[in-house]
């Protein structure tokens, strides 16, 4: 697992993917807080007045919507059109070593792009006292949060040859699952619905770990959907393996 994981970390560092994703990432977060602020909403650290960084934390949803399926887009349709899978699976290897293989790698350049943002909170810590238990917090949110779109890019590549198709169908998801509990996706749906929308949204749960309050509900929470869509990657190789 970790030979194939340190495979597919290399594999990202010697393309433009890693580069474009990083780069992509950092501006998009230090832009968003430091200029044109977040998407819907305006606000930028000039205009919040404080050393809280709840904003620039919440703009870590919304670019991991677009940028997390981007890099996922080529992990496994790359081996479904050139014909590799089929012999990575009759390598002396499980297929759920394979898939955390894969998901290991991705998950660390997302802990590298997320290191990338480190300055922001130095930074700002210069402008007056810093509480660091929700930038805490924070980080190991925004790991979850990236870790569950990563295993849905994972699955739906699985699912699809073409890399497009991957993407388009993951940052879908994804951006559904972080709109999920807003209120004017409320007004959208049945009453009844609400509760079930609250609980299964991204953006709520991200929301409360990043003031610093780990809370064992919202991590297995991440956790266990991460897991399912893993089992669900596993489940399609097996399939492929029994054709």
């Amino acid at each position: 697992m970790m030979t194939i994981a340190w495979k597919e970390l290399r594999s990202f560092l010697n393309s433009p993917i890693a580069y474009i994703f990083l780069i992509a990432f950092t501006a998009w977060m230090a832009g968003s807080y430091f200029v044109w602020g977040k998407v819907g909403q305006g606000v930028t650290f000039f205009s919040v007045g404080n050393t809280a960084l709840d904003v620039y934390f919440s703009l870590v949803p919304q670019a991991f919507v677009l940028l997390v399926p981007a890099m996922a887009m080529r992990l496994w349709p790359d081996e479904l059109k050139s014909g590799t899978v089929e012999l990575l699976l009759t390598y002396p290897v499980r297929s759920w070593q394979v898939v955390c293989g894969k998901f290991l790698a991705g998950l660390a350049l997302i802990a590298i792009g997320l290191c990338f943002t480190l300055p922001v909170p130095l930074v700002v810590s210069g402008y007056g006292e810093m509480d660091w238990g929700p930038v805490f917090g924070a980080y190991i949110a925004s790991l979850l949060v990236g870790g569950a779109f990563l295993s849905i890019g994972l699955f739906m590549g699985a699912l699809c040859s073409e890399q497009v198709t991957a993407f388009i169908v993951t940052a879908a998801l994804c951006l559904l699952l972080v709109l999920m509990g807003d209120t004017l996706i409320n007004l959208f749906i049945p009453r009844e619905l609400h509760a079930f929308s609250n609980a299964l949204s991204f953006s709520s749960r991200f929301t409360y770990l990043g003031r610093g309050v780990v809370d064992f509900a919202d991590t297995f929470y991440f956790t266990s959907f991460t897991a399912v869509f893993l089992i669900l990657n596993t489940t399609v190789l097996e399939t492929r393996k029994g054709v």
